[in-house]
């Protein structure tokens, strides 16, 4: 077979190569002919939608599968080789059968090559789900299916040693050190505060300039539970069921996967996903039911009054994501309004819910 992504422009695979996958996989099909089609804006990989034209389809092929590739920008490739982005998505995928194919697509074809960072990655498609909208928000419904969702894939690796053993994954005790150091993010806030500033309120630089004063303590002070974490869990991340969609959410996009804290995932979601009118209103209520999904998954060691306190701790976590991720992809219009919404999201979260005192 060749190798999509590694050898092959993407959008020109042909019949030939899905016929050899077929029968590699056991899927009873004989394909006459496929169209192809870019689909998405991703800021890290190019999406590719396959939809098939067969002379023999048996009841397990497909009609349609989603191939995601590396990234057309050449800043977003170097971003991807920095922070190791396809080679951690590929082997998530591979690894971690918990939650691989239970809260997303299933992967059909996984393939990375180290010397040249080419990856490819080919799955269940979700259509017609709908994706989630960053700048639109969510409504509760849709938060509590991804709270749902989270305490499926914490309490999967709930302070799971093996964790640990895998160098790939971030956080873990072989990986090595972030490729960005906490005073090279801090690096980047200032960065992004000279390119955007005049569109930040003073309330949102007064919360950025004091996490970025603490951000190297704040690295090292948490204390409590880790699992596997998602670490870009929101909203455009989430396809939601709608539909004769195969599930009702699938998450995707695990090129940040990694040994983290649950809360992480969590205030972050909340503090992005919600509208800063809505999220005061639903957030208690969708932190209880965060914890009780979580006790619901056998996770029962685990007390409220722990969780809001990383919580609040973690509020600070989505700026970082939204200023970093700023600076370090490829710019577009909508990205730009996407990070400035997320960042503001979370400043008034942090600002809120008194996270300013906690800070180092």
């Amino acid at each position: 077979m060749s190798r999509p992504g590694l050898d092959a422009d993407p959008l020109t695979l042909g019949a030939g190569w899905f016929n050899a996958l077929f029968e590699e996989i056991g899927i009873d099909a004989e394909v006459k002919d496929l169209t192809a089609k870019s689909i998405g804006t991703g800021q890290i990989g190019e999406n590719v939608r396959f939809v098939f034209d067969y002379n023999r389809k048996g009841s397990n092929a497909p009609d349609t599968l989603v191939g995601k590739f590396p990234s057309g920008s050449e800043a977003s490739l170097m971003t991807a080789k920095l922070l190791g982005h396809y080679e951690r998505e590929v082997h998530f995928y591979r690894t971690f059968p918990k939650v691989a194919g239970i809260i997303t697509p299933k992967a059909f074809y996984t393939d990375y090559e180290p010397e040249t960072n080419r990856f490819a990655l080919i799955m269940e498609d979700m259509a017609p789900s709908e994706q989630g909208d960053q700048l639109r928000g969510c409504t509760v419904e849709e938060a509590e299916k991804a709270l749902a969702s989270a305490a499926v894939l914490h309490a999967a690796h709930w302070n799971d040693p093996a964790l640990d053993t895998y160098a790939w994954l971030q956080g873990s005790d072989l990986a090595p050190p972030p490729a960005l150091s906490p005073e090279q993010v801090v690096g980047l806030w200032y960065g992004f505060k000279d390119r955007y500033g005049e569109r930040l309120s003073a309330e949102d630089i007064e919360v950025g300039d004091a996490y970025a004063a603490a951000l190297p303590a704040w690295s090292d002070g948490y204390e409590g539970p880790h699992a596997l974490t998602h670490n870009d869990f929101r909203l455009d991340n989430m396809l939601f069921g709608k539909g004769s969609a195969p599930r009702p959410l699938a998450i995707v996009d695990w090129q940040t996967a990694g040994k983290g804290a649950p809360a992480g995932d969590v205030a972050y979601f909340i503090g992005a996903g919600l509208t800063r009118d809505d999220r005061p209103k639903h957030e208690q209520a969708l932190l209880r039911y965060y914890h009780a999904c979580l006790q619901d998954q056998g996770v029962t060691d685990y007390a409220f009054e722990d969780l809001y306190r990383h919580y609040r701790w973690f509020s600070f976590y989505g700026m970082s994501v939204a200023f970093g991720a700023a600076m370090l992809v490829k710019q577009t219009e909508r990205g730009d309004e996407m990070f400035l919404t997320m960042l503001r999201r979370h400043a008034a979260q942090a600002r809120d819910n008194g996270a300013l005192e906690l800070l180092p």
